[in-house]
């Protein structure tokens, strides 16, 4: 392995942003918590009880070790081997920070010079920041991220006030900023210019994750401070040309990792490839999943801390809503794909039986045509609508 100063450091970046990360999330490891398992593979229903708690101790001390000793490639792959249980034990662990570590983990296992690393990691960084501007170019992030968090909680600007079409429509250039920033690292002449950029854009978003900001996942820190960081290091990189890749989408040298990261993602830009792995981050698209009461008593006695009361078709429910009870107790954002909503469906309905609500399921633009409510109990497939449709 590479042991130069700058890998080092990004490696070690890396570590302690995960680390940070999972003692933020250690709710979501315990045995108490409220939130349904929701199990990836049908074997994992058979493990004891006390097997996350485990995995996340185990995964602190390898994390805490590698801190200290980085380019332990024993202790690399047994690092990459417990993050890959986490994802085989509960889809809630498939969060976009997590790739993000995970990736750059195998880029350093089986990078054999530093110049192969820093351009692996070039590619991922482009595609990061160019997938996730893409996924941004649509009326869901418009009216469900930028108008909700930030022209109507930042700033009260609301769909009546003049000249709110012209905020409202200015929120395109967030997708489009991150996309000329992606596009930007690809080219040596424009590289420099591009880590400037992101330096700028990660001291926005963490000013705006803080204290006096519009957002409130804080579990996102710890990966903007990563970023903030391989950013910064990029900027001394290219300036001084210590490695600096004059064309990295070379497909003979890095043809895996184009692959992971340039062109399965294109799939989940059309929905056929996981939302996360495909970067897309806070793009407002995707179902919204919501349980639905008639009446207060009807909700399991677990879930009243979570249940609100909001208007629907008309009429007024109790609601929880899954990604707001995730978010609350596990301190995670639950992923919002067809097999993992409807994965959750299947938990949900398993640890309470005697549920007596609805399923609420609706997506952007939100109309009638794109809601449905289905009584609790009927076989469920998340991901079709056309299913759906029949079962309203």
């Amino acid at each position: 392995m590479h042991k130069t100063i700058w890998v080092t450091a990004i490696v070690r970046l890396t570590l302690l942003a995960h680390l940070l990360t999972q003692l933020f999330l250690y709710k979501a490891w315990t045995l108490n918590r409220v939130f349904p398992t929701l199990t990836v593979f049908p074997f994992a229903q058979n493990l004891p009880r006390e097997f996350p708690f485990i995995l996340y101790c185990a995964t602190i001390a390898i994390t805490l070790l590698l801190l200290w000793k980085p380019h332990w490639k024993k202790g690399v792959g047994l690092w990459i081997v417990l993050v890959v249980g986490s994802w085989a034990w509960d889809y809630v662990f498939w969060q976009p920070y997590t790739y993000c570590f995970l990736a750059i983990a195998v880029i350093h296992f089986f990078s054999k010079s530093e110049k192969q690393f820093w351009t692996r990691c070039l590619l991922l960084l482009s595609a990061l920041y160019t997938f996730s501007g893409l996924h941004k170019i649509n009326g869901a992030f418009l009216y469900t991220i930028w108008d909700s968090y930030v022209l109507k909680n930042r700033f009260g600007i609301t769909s009546n006030d003049s000249f709110f079409l012209f905020f409202h429509y200015a929120g395109l250039l967030v997708g489009l900023i991150e996309i000329l920033f992606g596009i930007g690292l690809l080219f040596q002449q424009t590289r420099l210019g591009a880590f400037r950029g992101l330096v700028l854009m990660h001291v926005l978003i963490l000013l705006g994750l803080s204290p006096i900001g519009f957002f409130s996942n804080g579990v996102v820190v710890p990966w903007n401070i990563l970023l903030l960081g391989i950013s910064g290091i990029g900027c001394v990189a290219t300036k001084k040309r210590f490695f600096d890749a004059l064309w990295p989408l070379e497909f003979k040298k890095h043809g895996l990792v184009i692959l992971c990261f340039w062109i399965l993602p294109v799939f989940g830009y059309f929905g056929y490839y996981n939302r996360y792995f495909s970067f897309d981050v806070y793009s407002g698209k995707g179902k919204s999943l919501s349980i639905i009461f008639d009446n207060y008593n009807d909700c399991p006695k677990p879930l009243l801390s979570f249940l609100h009361l909001r208007k629907i078709e008309n009429k007024t429910y109790w609601v929880v809503s899954p990604s707001r009870w995730c978010k609350r107790e596990l301190h995670l954002v639950l992923p919002n794909d067809d097999y993992i909503l409807h994965s959750f469906v299947v938990a949900y309905e398993k640890e309470f039986s005697n549920s007596k609500g609805y399923w609420y399921i609706t997506s952007y633009p939100f109309t009638a045509n794109t809601s449905y409510r289905i009584k609790m109990g009927n076989p469920l497939q998340v991901g079709c609508i056309e299913n759906l449709q029949k079962k309203r």
